[in-house]
C-alpha cells in the first residue's frame, strides 16, 4: 500500500488520479470498488501500486484518517510507524534504537537523528532534511519515496529493494550520504551535483 489523496474522479467514479504523498506524482486509479469507499476529490486514501509496471495504476482505494506525531527528545527505540502515520523526529529529538515504517511516512529534520537503522516496508516513505541526521543503513524493502536533501545526512548505507524514487539533493541544498547506495529494483533515482555520496570511497 501507499499514501496519498484523491485527486480527480472520472464520471464513471470507478476511476481517475490520486496524488501521491512524498513526491506529488499523479498516478491513475480504476477501482470497481471505489463508489463505496466514501472518497471524494481531496480525501487521504490509501492504495495498491505496482510501481515496477510500465505505467502505474492505483488500485483498492481505502479511506484513512492521517495521524502525526512529532519527538523532540530522546527517545528509547526501537519504534514502529504504522499506517497512515507520520512521525516527525526534530528539533533536538533522538531515537535510539531502530524504527520500522510500515505504509507511514517518517521525517527527520531541524537536528533530529536516529542511532539506528530504519526499515521501509508496504511503501512507506521516508525524508531526512534541514540538518537531519541517520547515523545507521536505512533498508527499503518496499517503499515509496525515499529523500535526504537539503543538508540531510546519512552516516550508513541505504540498501534499497524495491521502490519508486530516490532523491538525493533538492532545489533547497544537496544530502550526503556517507556509506553506499545498493539498489535492486527502483522507478527513478535523482541525485544533484550538490549532494555527496560515499565520499571517502
Amino acid at each position: 500500500m501507499a499514501l496519498g489523496k484523491v485527486e480527480s474522479i472520472d464520471p464513471s467514479n470507478t476511476a481517475g488520479t490520486i496524488i501521491e504523498d512524498e513526491t506529488g506524482m499523479s498516478y491513475a486509479f480504476s477501482d470497481a470498488n471505489f463508489p463505496n469507499t466514501g472518497l471524494a476529490v481531496g480525501s487521504p486514501c490509501t492504495y495498491d501500486i505496482d510501481y515496477s509496471a510500465r505505467i502505474p495504476v492505483a488500485t483498492n482505494l481505502q479511506a484513512y484518517t492521517p495521524t502525526s506525531q512529532d519527538i523532540t527528545t530522546t527517545v528509547q527505540g526501537p519504534l514502529t510507524v504504522n499506517v497512515g502515520e507520520t512521525l516527525n523526529i526534530k528539533k533536538g529529538g533522538m531515537v535510539n534504537g531502530n524504527i520500522n515504517v510500515i505504509n507511514a511516512n517518517l521525517v527527520i529534520e531541524d537536528t533530529g537523528g536516529v542511532t539506528g537503522e530504519i526499515t521501509i516496508n508496504s511503501q512507506g516513505s521516508f525524508v531526512v532534511r534541514k540538518g537531519g541526521m541517520v547515523k545507521g543503513n536505512i533498508n527499503v524493502l518496499q517503499g515509496s519515496a525515499c529523500k535526504i536533501v537539503n543538508k540531510g545526512n546519512v552516516k550508513g548505507n541505504i540498501n534499497v529493494i524495491s521502490a519508486n524514487r530516490l532523491i538525493v539533493g533538492n532545489d533547497n541544498g544537496g544530502g550526503t550520504i556517507n556509506g553506499s547506495i545498493t539498489v535492486d529494483k527502483i522507478r527513478k533515482v535523482t541525485i544533484t551535483a550538490t549532494s555527496t555520496i560515499n565520499p571517502t570511497a
